[in-house]
């Protein structure tokens, strides 16, 4: 860990505050792009203006293998998405470029390949407390999408309380309860693994509060 004056675009970086009562938020102008130099092993990125999906984040060389991205809210949580404001850790195989982009959401050319790890990122500096609270509910598209036989999803709750995760088929049956208990505000994920189950198109529920919201995804075998 370095000490930094300047905080540069597709950079992540660690702050500590007296409180958890943070100061508002300031926004400057919108940023649809931002690529970062990464070393081989653990490395800290950056966020733009709008939320992506990890998956759609290309590397120069193409193709560059990392792990999955973790985030950290009082401890290391794994996120499929990036989103504003937020900084991440990821494992890369190599030294290269990451570049993060609107532009590049239709574009398959150059992608990361994501392998899971179990490794964890580096500890937090010492001393430090990260607590960041969402503003809203938000389900996130699964990944991978389609799948065989396992994916994840993710979520975040603006508050805390009951909350349900359900799967459906294509009839509005009800195949599988991933989540169905009392869990605290801050995003979270759960993998569903639909290897009993017969491929085809899907549909996961979640209720947390009054918001409700179903996504949908492919079982490929």
């Amino acid at each position: 860990y370095q000490v930094q004056d300047v905080l540069a675009n597709g950079a992540g970086y660690w702050v500590k505050f007296p409180t958890e009562d943070f100061p508002t938020p300031s926004s400057g102008g919108t940023l649809g792009s931002a690529t970062r130099h990464v070393m081989q092993g653990w490395n800290l990125l950056g966020s733009i203006s709008q939320q992506i999906d990890a998956s759609q984040i290309t590397s120069q060389p193409p193709g560059m293998i990392t792990s999955q991205f973790f985030q950290y809210d009082g401890s290391y949580q794994t996120s499929a998405t990036i989103d504003p404001g937020r900084g991440y850790w990821v494992k890369v195989n190599q030294e290269g470029d990451l570049t993060i982009s609107t532009s590049q959401v239709e574009n398959s050319a150059g992608r990361i390949q994501i392998v899971p790890t179990n490794e964890l990122p580096p500890s937090p500096p010492p001393g430090g407390h990260s607590f960041a609270r969402p503003l809203t509910y938000n389900l996130v598209q699964n990944y991978p999408n389609p799948f065989n036989p396992s994916t994840l999803i993710s979520y975040r709750l603006a508050d805390a309380g009951f909350v349900s995760l359900k799967i459906y088929d294509v009839l509005g049956q009800e195949v599988q309860t991933l989540v169905n208990s009392v869990q605290p505000a801050g995003d979270n994920s759960v993998r569903f693994d639909a290897g009993r189950l017969p491929s085809g198109v899907y549909y996961y529920q979640l209720r947390a509060g009054k918001f409700s919201e179903v996504k949908k995804m492919v079982f490929i075998r």
